[in-house]
C-alpha cells in the first residue's frame, strides 16, 4: 500500500479532490468446521478491499472494492468523483491531519504461534469427540475454528497515516440435545485467543460446560409464576441490555434531540454500583488504536458510579459541541465506543445468588431488536435462566418474559459481580438487580 499510495492521491489530484483518505485491508484466513466427528468444511483464503473517501466541491464521495490492480487508482477516483455529485455536505475540518500520539491495540502480540489447517482440523475433531462423550443426548456437535490474521492501513492527503494489525484464533460451539421424548435444546459459545491453538483450546473448555447445560438443563422446563424478582443477570444478558442503553451516548443522537441522555452530563442516569469505561487498547477483538476518522483512540470514564461523563465524539460532533473528538467516530459523523468495561465488583456468581436469596438468574434473550424500544427503552424479551431458592441456583425455567425500562433496569443494580466475560465490545461480569418484572404462568 506504501508504494502505490501516491498513485492513489494523484488520480484524486486530478480530479480536484480537497482532501482524499483511503483505507485499506487485507487478511488471510484458515477456518475449519466439524459437525459430529467429520470435517465439513476447510478453507485457506486472502481477502483484501480498499474504501475511498474524498471531498470535492464540498460534498463527500465514496467507493469501495475487492478488485484491487494496477487499474484500481482510476477505477476508485472516478466512482468517488461521480459519488460526490449526491454526496453529504462536508467540511475540510472533518478530516484529521494525523498529527498525533497513537496507543496501540493489543491485537497483535509477541507471543502469537501460528497454526496451519492440520492444526486446527485436529483441535476440531478433538473438541467434537469431547463434547459428545459429555451427555449422550447431545445429538449434534458444531465446532467452528480459524486463524485470521490482518492488516489496515488509512491515511489522507492531509498527512494522516496510521495502520493497525490483528492475529487471533476465533471459535465457536454449537450444540443441539434431545431428550427421550423428542424434545430439542440448544446452546453455544464463542471463545478467541491472541497467542497459539493452546490457550484456545484451555477457553473452548472453560465455555463448553455452559454451552452443554444451555441446552440439557432445560428439558420439561416450564414458566415461573408472572410477577417482579430479585435477579441476578448473566454477563451475555448485561452485554445485549448494556448495547442498547448505551447507543444513547452518540452525540449525534444529543445533537439531533433523539437521546434520553440530553443535558445529562454529570448527572446520575445509573446505579451507582456502575462504573463503566471505554477501553479501546486491551487485548480483545474489537480493540483499536484509532476511529474510523484516523482519530487517537482513547481511555475515559463514560460513567463513574452511576453519574455521567461524556458523551462519544466525531469530529463532526465534537465541532458542535465545541470539544474534542474522543476517537469513537464509527463514520458519516456518527460514533460509538470501541470497547467498554464494566467495572467488575468482588462476589462471584454464587455470591450474587447468596445475596438476593431468593429470585431468578437470567441467563439468556432472545428477540433483541424487536424486543426493545431503540427510542424509550422500554423492553419486553423472552428469556430463560434459572430459579434462586435460599442463595442456590435450582430449577431451570423457560417460557417466559422480562420487560421493563433500561433506564430503570440499570439505575436498579445493587451488587456486581466478579465472573468477567468478553463478547469483544462489551466486558462484563453479572449484575444483580433489585427487582424484574417478569410474566409466566
Amino acid at each position: 500500500m506504501k508504494n502505490s499510495l501516491n498513485k492513489y492521491f494523484q488520480k484524486g489530484y486530478e480530479k480536484g479532490f480537497e482532501v482524499y483518505q483511503i483505507s485499506n485491508s487485507n487478511s488471510k484466513e484458515l477456518s475449519v468446521t466439524v459437525i459430529n466427528d467429520d470435517v465439513e468444511t476447510q478453507t485457506i483464503g486472502d481477502s483484501s478491499a480498499i474504501l475511498g473517501l474524498a471531498l470535492l466541491n464540498g460534498k463527500v464521495g465514496r467507493f469501495s472494492t475487492d478488485a484491487i490492480d494496477k487499474n484500481t487508482p482510476q477505477l476508485l477516483a472516478d466512482n468517488i468523483a461521480e459519488s460526490a455529485l449526491y454526496g453529504k455536505e462536508e467540511v475540510k475540518e472533518n478530516f484529521f491531519d494525523g498529527k498525533a500520539k497513537y496507543k496501540k491495540a493489543k491485537t497483535c502480540l509477541k507471543e502469537f504461534k501460528p497454526a496451519d489447517l492440520y492444526e486446527l482440523r485436529s483441535l476440531g475433531l478433538e473438541l467434537s469427540k469431547y463434547i459428545r462423550g459429555l451427555d449422550k443426548r447431545i445429538t449434534h456437535a458444531e465446532i467452528n475454528l480459524s486463524m485470521d490474521c490482518g492488516e489496515n492501513h488509512l491515511a489522507n492527503s492531509l498527512g494522516l497515516k496510521c495502520k493497525k494489525q490483528t492475529k487471533v484464533f476465533l471459535g465457536s460451539i454449537y450444540v443441539i440435545a434431545s431428550d427421550t421424548d423428542g424434545e430439542h435444546r440448544s446452546g453455544s459459545c464463542m471463545f478467541c485467543s491472541f497467542k497459539n491453538l493452546e490457550d484456545l483450546k484451555a477457553k473452548a473448555m472453560k465455555e463448553i460446560p455452559t454451552a452443554i447445560a444451555n441446552a440439557v438443563d432445560f428439558f420439561k422446563s416450564g414458566p415461573v409464576k408472572g410477577k417482579t424478582y430479585k435477579a441476578v443477570l448473566a454477563p451475555g444478558v448485561v452485554s445485549a441490555l448494556l448495547a442498547f442503553f448505551i447507543s444513547h451516548l452518540q452525540a449525534k443522537l444529543v445533537q439531533q434531540h433523539l437521546s434520553i441522555f440530553e443535558n445529562k452530563l454529570g448527572e446520575k442516569i445509573a446505579s451507582r454500583a456502575l462504573t463503566i469505561k471505554h477501553t479501546p487498547h486491551i487485548t480483545s477483538i474489537s480493540a483499536s488504536p484509532y476511529d474510523t476518522e484516523g482519530v487517537p483512540t482513547q481511555d475515559f470514564v463514560v460513567i463513574d458510579k452511576g453519574v455521567l461523563k461524556t458523551y462519544f465524539y466525531s469530529l463532526e460532533t465534537a465541532r458542535y459541541f465545541k470539544t474534542e473528538s474522543n476517537g469513537c467516530a464509527s463514520g458519516n459523523g456518527n460514533s460509538s465506543p470501541f470497547i467498554l468495561t464494566i467495572k467488575p465488583g468482588k462476589y462471584s456468581k454464587e455470591d450474587l445468588f447468596a445475596k438476593i436469596k431468593n429470585g431468578l438468574y437470567i441467563n439468556d434473550v432472545s428477540g433483541l431488536n424487536s424486543g426493545i424500544d431503540s427510542t424509550s427503552l422500554n423492553f419486553s424479551l423472552p428469556c430463560q435462566g434459572y430459579v434462586i431458592k435460599d442463595g442456590k441456583k435450582d430449577k431451570a425455567v423457560s417460557m417466559i418474559i422480562m420487560a421493563g425500562n433500561l433506564l430503570d433496569l440499570f439505575n436498579d443494580v445493587s451488587y456486581i459481580g466478579s465472573d468477567v466475560y468478553d463478547d469483544s465490545s462489551i466486558i462484563t461480569p453479572s449484575i444483580a438487580v433489585k427487582k424484574l418484572q417478569v410474566s409466566g404462568k
